[in-house]
């Protein structure tokens, strides 16, 4: 009978450490389960989310570095506290510095960075507000103390939350340097070029130009030849800026007239530029020349052949008003006296020009 007994609850142990075995068994085949199925989740994510950092510069007129990012994939992008932000540069005095920033819900102080604003090629954010949905632009302040020095160079590197990351250089010249390039920039449904700080062309050339009949005086703003209805306007956001110094303006024009344009001894043609703060809602806020800006001219030893030539302006002392404003520089030709038929053309964002022959804007 005792014998029996403990074949009893022999069998019974055995049965309860069967079924707690399999037990044991299903719960870790669950639980490799749901962790697989985590890893496939982050696995998607991390597909679909990307980013693209498309400009980045130390501000010439702002105490920043400003930088533009795209969300470039196709998942939402937020949670800026538990981005990296990552920047290496130099000071004045040669000393190096990598330095992870923290997000800053405010205006940046010592080494933090700021999401200044988000926009769809544009100022203006019209989903979501605060969250960069696909194809939407952030642009963040970066504020780095020391400051990076005078004529030098560095890198900042953003990484999301899950771990996609992308990185750009950017420069500090110590001066200012604008530089018309062919990206486009909707305001108001009216379609900009941009300029861009502290860098140079990085295109394949685009002509922007303006034809006269003969014996036409006139003032003309020039178009995109490539896109008739494209005219050559470009802006430069005003986002981290308090105020543009009074300076000399050099404006650097790579451009071509053509043959037979002018025929009489003293006939001239010009170039020029008008220079315009405008609203983020396409409204020109205020002219800042009145007359032509950076005039140029050409007599008839300079026909037919593309040349580099620069003409001034005093820029005179602009307060900002609204940081989502932007500066607009639109380009002309001009004839004064009855000349023949002909047209002037502008070589806009030729990265096979060397800098110097580049067309520009510096102060």
């Amino acid at each position: 009978m005792a014998a029996a007994v403990v074949t009893v609850i022999c069998m019974a142990m055995l049965v309860v450490g069967g079924m707690t075995l399999s037990q044991g068994l299903l719960t870790s085949a669950d639980t490799t389960s749901i962790n697989f199925d985590k890893i496939s989740v982050l696995e998607s994510e991390i597909t679909r989310t990307d980013l693209t950092i498309l400009r980045a510069a130390k501000l010439s007129w702002g105490d920043d570095l400003r930088v533009t990012v795209e969300n470039s994939g196709q998942t939402k992008l937020a949670s800026y506290d538990k981005w990296d932000v990552i920047v290496n540069y130099e000071d004045n005095g040669g000393t190096l510095y990598i330095k992870w920033l923290p997000y800053s819900t405010t205006l940046p102080l010592n080494n933090e960075w700021f999401k200044a604003r988000i926009g769809l090629n544009g100022p203006i954010e019209f989903f979501e507000p605060g969250i960069i949905n696909p194809l939407e632009e952030m642009l963040a302040l970066i504020n780095l103390t020391p400051p990076p020095g005078n004529a030098t160079g560095g890198t900042v590197s953003i990484a999301t939350p899950n771990g996609v990351y992308a990185s750009l250089p950017f420069l500090n010249l110590g001066y200012t340097r604008l530089t018309p390039q062919s990206e486009n920039i909707t305001i108001a449904n009216i379609h900009y070029y941009e300029l861009v700080e502290a860098a140079q062309a990085d295109g394949s050339a685009m002509i922007i130009a303006q034809n006269f009949t003969k014996n036409e005086i006139a003032r003309k703003l020039l178009y995109n030849e490539s896109e008739p209805t494209r005219p050559a306007k470009f802006i430069y956001p005003l986002v981290g800026i308090d105020q543009i110094p009074a300076a000399n303006w050099t404006v650097t024009y790579r451009c071509k007239v053509s043959d037979g344009f002018m025929t009489a001894a003293g006939d001239r043609v010009y170039l020029n530029i008008d220079i315009k703060i405008m609203t983020e809602d396409g409204a020109v806020r205020t002219t800042i020349n009145g007359v032509p800006a950076a005039e140029v001219w050409f007599d008839r030893d300079q026909l037919g052949t593309w040349i580099t030539v620069s003409g001034n302006f005093i820029f005179p002392e602009y307060t900002v008003l609204d940081e989502n404003d932007y500066l607009e520089i639109d380009f002309y030709a001009e004839t004064k006296d009855k000349v023949n038929a002909g047209y002037i053309q502008i070589d806009i964002d030729d990265s096979t020009l060397p800098i110097a022959d580049q067309t520009r804007i510096e102060a």
